[in-house]
């Protein structure tokens, strides 16, 4: 994905909640989160909407510091779990997030975001 196809999904979603990586007056990425939408669970969950990192900041902890912050402020709204969607086929997001404590539910779906693309759903304790 493209910063500029990330932008408008999370304008199409609405996402309110978001911080946002500057470096040098540039936007470099950002990070959204809420309630979980669709939530099919007896549980009430806080959802990471999205995260998106320009490819030449990687590796340099931003990343993690706005799922931190992001995670920070849904724990202050009670929210036992947290939950998001990753591209099943990102294996780079997977390790990454496997490695800030999520787990892979095995809840599974297709979207059309343009192609169909096929996520995965994992889930923290916060």
């Amino acid at each position: 994905m493209t910063l500029e196809s990330s932008i408008n999904i999370f304008k199409n979603n609405l996402c309110s909640n978001t911080v946002v990586a500057i470096v040098e007056g540039k936007i470099i990425g950002f990070c959204g989160w809420g309630p979980l939408r669709n939530n099919s669970f007896e549980e009430n969950f806080g959802e990471i909407h999205g995260i998106y990192l320009l490819d030449s900041y990687k590796k340099h902890k931003i990343g993690r510091k706005m799922l931190e912050f992001a995670l920070e402020k849904l724990s202050t709204k009670n929210y036992p779990k947290v939950g998001l969607w990753v591209l099943s086929s990102n294996e780079n997001a997977i390790h990454f997030y496997k490695k800030l404590g999520f787990s892979d539910t095995g809840i599974v779906k297709e979207e059309n975001l343009g192609e169909i693309i096929t996520e995965s759903f994992f889930t923290k304790e916060i």
